[in-house]
């Protein structure tokens, strides 16, 4: 619950396809006038292959909170995930949340199946009894597939009660789909079998097999009758009309919220609710004139109008996702999204989404997702500061006034190579057009942001192999190449002076011999540090190997002395901080020449010749134990 609202949790993929879409809209219009709203956590794609994206995509449904979530509805139909589909149900029932699967019966929870045996019994009867047919064909689903078999057990029974021989030269196996269905017609034609009535197991395959009889010269229904099975949108724009059955949405929709909110007061819910379907008969078996047949042309304006306008959107998404790889900070990113019109929707990343350290190709998160997420678009924070970071918890900011427009808050993953960027909430109004936009937008974001985020990522790989090259990575300081190269960066005026300086560290191959080459690595360091310490702002450190280190600075007076001064006492320092049980030094030697006519190389060679004679005077010229530190 937010607020006062109670949060219906809805699982399914393809929120935007015709059948998935038109229960949506009817369960959010029974939600809302029980004031409920829909989250609505949907894949792209049925999860079938396993692949990486899909890896990706399933993880939307890690963003469900148990904690807001009063309810859940499952759609297992067409989700080829069953063990995901099962973690769901199982994390719902840890939290004592009552769980609606719809289409798929579970001993663990409330189901609502469909009487898909008594519709299609329907279907079969009006032909043979309204009809008079006894030569009857039948193209069922996949071989195996449940709702196939027993489409095929409800046709054989009719036959048989009514002593009708079942033709096995006219029965085909198809995949609910067109290239076995077309196979089919060719083979019927060709081979002089067909059949005066064809019955299909759904009404893509009944849609494609009227177009090609029509093609090949056979009139629908005066040569052949077609009949289909679902009540898909698709059946009322076809040439004839498709005789079919088909759920009521809107008793399927009144079915789940009456029983959520029966299991939501304590009320006894039936363990099965049963939603049958119902008879749609049109002119493809001629109950129907064709004088009434719908103008297919004004259907062929609407599908061709919204290609145009998703090959318009295609060409936007492509230049966004071209200029978002050119995008240098968060807020260049938050402000390209918000030029383009995307609608009302919600963008959200990972917290560390930014961070250029990165590998977008591995990730070890657990949870998936960041407890701070990064706001980069919405509509209904407009007025906000954006990018702006908030708690997960919160799923989005100002959720609650998003709740008020009374739509379904669609949830899709964005993420690259299977690894989740963030993800994106679509609360736009309940329109079909709409809906088609979100996995050309969920893609593209995938896109757009995953080459971002691999474009960040090779250049902090780019910057930094260029910063080993340049570096010596046991003190951080130049190598002898990037020492030369910032030497000559340095500015100067020719009456100011060069200052050099050379250090050594003190017994270093004692420090090895007798505490180890960690200890010398870190005695180097700490000379690193020292000469770091220096306080001259114009100055390069480098590292030429070994033990050997050196300063150049560009100086208005000769601070020869105060250098070696401040050397000597940040070592001391950290002799004091260290805790070993020796003591490190340092030679120093410094030389200074007038930066007219300046050659490094010689003014080196003196600062060494310092440095060489400070270590001479130094006892023994060797590390010794700590006294009195």
């Amino acid at each position: 619950m937010i607020g006062n609202v109670k949060i219906i949790a809805v699982c399914m993929c393809k929120v935007y396809d015709e059948r998935n879409y038109r229960i949506i809209r009817a369960l959010n219009d029974f939600a809302v006038e029980n004031d409920y709203r829909l989250f609505v956590y949907h894949t792209c794609s049925d999860l079938y292959w396993k692949t990486l994206s899909e890896k990706g995509e399933q993880s939307v449904f890690d963003l469900i909170d148990y904690n807001i979530t009063d309810a859940v509805v499952t759609f297992e139909e067409g989700v080829y995930a069953e063990d995901l589909m099962t973690k769901i149900r199982m994390d719902a029932a840890e939290y004592g949340k009552p769980v609606i699967s719809v289409g798929v019966e579970h001993d663990d929870c409330i189901s609502i199946k469909f009487n898909y045996a008594k519709g299609f019994e329907q279907v079969v009867r009006h032909v043979i009894e309204q009809h008079g047919i006894r030569d009857i064909g039948f193209i069922a689903g996949r071989k195996g597939e449940g709702n196939s078999e027993e489409r095929i057990a409800v046709f054989r029974k009719i036959l048989e009660e009514h002593d009708i021989p079942f033709r096995n030269d006219v029965f085909y196996y198809g995949d609910y789909w067109s290239a076995p269905t077309l196979k089919a017609v060719d083979d019927m034609i060709e081979g002089n079998k067909v059949p005066r009535a064809i019955v299909c197991a759904n009404d893509m395959m009944a849609i494609a097999a009227g177009a090609e009889f029509q093609r090949r010269g056979y009139k629908i229904p005066e040569d052949i009758i077609i009949t289909g099975f679902d009540g898909s949108e698709e059946s009322k724009f076809c040439t004839p009309m498709l005789t079919t059955s088909g759920c009521s949405y809107d008793d399927t929709a009144k079915t789940i919220i009456d029983a959520i909110s029966k299991a939501l007061t304590g009320e006894k819910t039936e363990k099965i609710y049963t939603v049958d379907y119902d008879l749609s008969v049109e002119n493809s078996c001629g109950c129907k004139p064709s004088i009434e047949q719908i103008n297919t042309g004004e259907y062929i304006r609407i599908l061709r109008d919204r290609m145009n306008r998703y090959q318009d959107e295609e060409r936007v998404l492509y230049e966004l996702a071209v200029n978002i790889m050119n995008c240098e900070t968060p807020k260049t990113l938050a402000a390209l999204l918000k030029e383009y019109n995307f609608g009302d929707m919600a963008v959200v990343v990972n917290g560390d989404f930014f961070d250029e350290r990165k590998d977008p190709g591995i990730s070890n998160r657990e949870p998936l997702f960041d407890d701070k997420m990064i706001l980069l678009r919405s509509l209904a924070v407009e007025d906000r500061n954006i990018p702006q970071h908030f708690d997960r918890t919160s799923i989005i900011p100002d959720i609650e006034n998003i709740m008020n427009y009374k739509v379904p808050l669609i949830f899709s993953v964005l993420a690259h190579i299977g690894i989740p960027l963030g993800y994106v909430c679509f609360y736009y109004h309940v329109q079909l057009s709409e809906y088609f936009k979100i996995p050309l937008y969920v893609n593209s974001l995938n896109t757009a942001l995953g080459s971002f985020r691999s474009v960040t990522y090779q250049k902090y790989m780019t910057k930094h192999i260029e910063e080993m090259y340049r570096h010596d990575m046991l003190t951080g300081l130049y190598n002898r190449t990037g020492f030369y190269n910032a030497l000559e960066a340095l500015p100067r005026r020719n009456d100011q002076l060069a200052l050099v300086v050379s250090v050594d560290v003190d017994g270093l191959k004692y420090i090895n011999d007798n505490f180890g080459h960690e200890a010398g690595d870190y005695a180097i360091r700490a000379a690193a540090a020292a000469l770091e310490s220096v306080s001259i702002e114009n100055k390069v450190c480098g590292r030429f190997g070994g033990d050997e280190l050196a300063l150049f600075a560009i100086v208005d007076t000769d601070l020869a002395e105060q250098v070696k001064e401040e050397i000597n006492d940040k070592m001391a320092e950290l002799n004091r901080r260290s805790g070993k049980s020796y003591v490190l030094s340092a030679s120093v030697g410094v030389a200074v020449a007038p930066v007219e006519n300046f050659w490094f190389d010689d003014v080196m060679h003196i600062a060494d010749k310092y440095m060489y004679e400070d270590k001479r005077q130094k006892p023994h010229n060797r590390i010794g134990p700590a006294r009195g530190l």
